[in-house]
């Protein structure tokens, strides 16, 4: 008679290899760290064709109609080695980016430390977007990982760099539908065999919402551009305090005058300099509001203006202590030191 152990020994089962274990660990871990921000649902095993999981965003417990794709897989503990050059590369076969190509959502690639519960990412499409075309005769290219991304238990908001390569991946399907377009319009062209009807529907769809996108794009230039105007007022009217302040306390620190200091902005622009680009931004604006580059400029200038009021009120606040160190400050603190900022 053979003993249970004999007989385990002599017949042929299955093998849970040391690969898989480590693949279906990492996927049930990540879901679970996922799971803090967003909506997490699997995809089954037998329809994976590149994409794990899917997932939508929350604010605190609703979704919010931000959808990304999820690769899992599973790593060993990061050597010494890859911690030296900051990152480690992965193989994705060209037949899998071209899958996630097709997707209507971003695909996110996550790889995750077994040992330390991180869960590393990128966004594989961003890396290699200048070069679809020359590696579609590979069978694979090489993705990095950088050791600066990564999410974990304690992570209770989605990183902000994904939700952007979010809403980029969704401006990019725009691009997508101008391709589509062309094409009928190539195939009308050549009598080809056409939903005309169909194509028309499409075709008035698509260019009212261009038109709704261009007044949207115009009310956020002007929703910056009335933020600019009153944060700048409201840093000049501290300025104008300033200068009526103890003329040897303020001129200790602002030898050239407060509306010439440089030393309230990052960009070591002084509030007269400030001005002077804001006014000739705002003329440029107005004369060519189909300038898309205007935008991120006038994003720029908002964060400057921020950053300029921030900093001359910390310093009215202070000034105005040691002017007067038994005065009354307490609405001048609330409205500078103690102020919600926008811009970290």
């Amino acid at each position: 008679m053979f003993g249970l152990k004999g007989m385990y020994a002599m017949e042929k089962l299955p093998v849970y290899s040391l690969n898989k274990k480590k693949g279906n660990l990492a996927a049930d871990y990540l879901k679970r760290v996922i799971s803090n921000f967003a909506v997490v649902n699997i995809i089954d095993e037998s329809v994976d064709l590149g994409i794990d999981m899917r997932a939508e965003l929350l604010k605190e417990t609703s979704p919010i109609g931000l959808f990304f794709n999820i690769q899992s897989k599973g790593k060993d503990e990061v050597d010494s080695e890859t911690e030296k050059q900051g990152y480690f590369t992965v193989p994705i076969k060209i037949s899998t980016i071209n899958y996630w190509r097709q997707q209507n959502d971003v695909t996110i690639l996550f790889v995750v430390d077994n040992v330390m519960g991180k869960c590393y990412w990128c966004n594989p499409l961003e890396q290699i977007a200048d070069k679809i075309s020359s590696i579609q005769s590979q069978d694979t290219v090489t993705i990095r990982v950088y050791l600066n991304k990564y999410i974990d238990l304690s992570s209770q908001e989605c990183p902000s760099s994904i939700r952007q390569d979010i809403m980029l991946y969704m401006v990019n399907q725009v691009e997508h539908i101008n391709e589509k377009l062309e094409k009928i319009k190539k195939e009308l062209i050549s009598g080809s065999k056409v939903n005309t009807k169909t194509s028309i529907e499409l075709l008035k769809r698509i260019t009212k919402t261009a038109s709704q996108t261009v007044g949207t794009y115009e009310s956020v230039c002007e929703v910056l551009i009335d933020n600019i105007k009153k944060q700048f007022s409201e840093a000049y009217n501290y300025a104008c305090e300033l200068e009526v302040l103890d003329a040897m306390i303020v001129k200790k620190w602002c030898k050239s005058g407060v509306f010439e200091e440089k030393g309230f902005t990052r960009s070591k622009k002084s509030l007269r300099d400030l001005q002077k680009e804001i006014d000739e931004l705002i003329n440029k604006y107005e004369n060519d509001k189909e300038n898309l580059d205007l935008l991120e400029q006038l994003q720029t200038y908002d964060y400057e203006v921020e950053d300029l009021l921030k900093n001359i009120g910390a310093f009215l606040y202070e000034m105005a202590c040691e002017d007067s160190p038994f005065g009354d400050h307490t609405e001048l603190y609330h409205k500078t030191v103690e102020r919600e900022w926008k811009y970290n």
